[in-house]
């Protein structure tokens, strides 16, 4: 080889190293695929074969085999198609309604061969959602969606019967488990929205005075029941001061027959009494002991005391 053609090889040769890098890489690409934690995907063969493949890198024949993915995690779909939908329910009443979808992929094969995308997918849910929840909304009062009933609404009764309406036949004909359906809105359309608020606080205030009147009938009642009880304890305390003072007379009365039958006994007794008020613990008194009360203080007094309460007891001479 001459030098010339040398030199201009030695030249070119970064030129076709890179080259072949680049087609490298290239084969690389179009021969391999990745596949992610969060997807499936399936090889699709020119026979039309399905192979399903599992997470990392793998090989395929380019333009021979395609490969299809999706995301195999939980959908949150808002239905696009009747998103604000009016529906009528049983008691003649006009609702608008919002519904979401919870979905995802349960059989990649079959989900591959009937619809292919999110978006036909999507379609799909559309369409049975909007069926099945015209037919149970008209079976529901609008009472009956605002009020608690139990453990559980109304609403959530509906989103479980539109679930079990539709859950299976979606799997065995597209591959797809509906996780849950639910309500994102509940309102009325704009002509009827005063009437009804009218006729809801219609019913809350029947509803309170009809509260307001059992409780002033049962304040009424505690009221009697108090006043019937006290006034037989009144009565049984009013019972029982008749009969203490009653036993008070009777001692009183045979005290005073004893008096009667012995009056010293009751002058003896009436001094004391004087005594005991008149005398204090540090009193000092000059007092005559011929006088009552104060006779009771002098010597032998207990010997005299039958005469001198004889002559207190006598009226003094004019």
């Amino acid at each position: 080889m001459s030098d010339a053609k040398q030199k201009t090889v030695t030249k070119h040769w970064p030129v076709v190293l890179l080259a072949l890098v680049v087609v490298a890489i290239f084969l690389v690409v179009m021969m391999t695929f990745q596949v992610k934690e969060t997807e499936f995907a399936l090889l699709k063969t020119y026979s039309g074969e399905l192979i399903p493949y599992e997470a990392g890198l793998h090989f395929r024949w380019p333009f021979i085999n395609s490969v299809w993915r999706h995301d195999k995690r939980v959908q949150c779909y808002e239905l696009a198609v009747g998103h604000d939908e009016q529906y009528m329910t049983s008691d003649n009443q006009q609702i608008v309604v919002s519904t979401y979808v919870l979905w995802k992929v349960a059989d990649p094969e079959k989900f591959l061969r009937a619809l292919d995308s999110t978006e036909a997918a999507e379609r799909k849910l559309s369409d049975e959602v909007r069926g099945t929840r015209a037919s149970i909304i008209s079976r529901y009062s609008f009472a009956s969606m605002v009020a608690e009933s139990g453990d559980s609404s109304t609403l959530t009764k509906i989103e479980d019967e539109m679930l079990a309406s539709i859950h299976d036949s979606v799997l065995n004909q597209f591959g797809i488990e509906i996780i849950h359906i639910g309500f994102r809105q509940l309102g009325f359309p704009a002509a009827v929205t005063q009437n009804v608020y009218s006729a809801m606080i219609a019913e809350r205030q029947a509803k309170a005075k009809k509260f307001e009147d059992e409780g002033m009938a049962e304040a009424e009642q505690i009221r009697s029941t108090a006043e019937t009880a006290a006034s037989k304890a009144t009565a049984e305390a009013e019972a029982i001061a008749t009969k203490i003072r009653g036993e008070a007379d009777r001692q009183a009365a045979e005290h005073y027959r004893v008096f009667a039958e012995n009056p010293d006994l009751a002058i003896f007794l009436r001094n004391l009494d004087a005594l005991r008020v008149s005398l204090g613990e540090k009193d000092t008194l000059i007092l005559d002991t011929r006088t009552p009360p104060y006779n009771l203080l002098a010597p032998n007094a207990l010997e005299t005391l039958p005469e001198a309460n004889l002559d207190a007891a006598a009226p003094a001479a004019p």
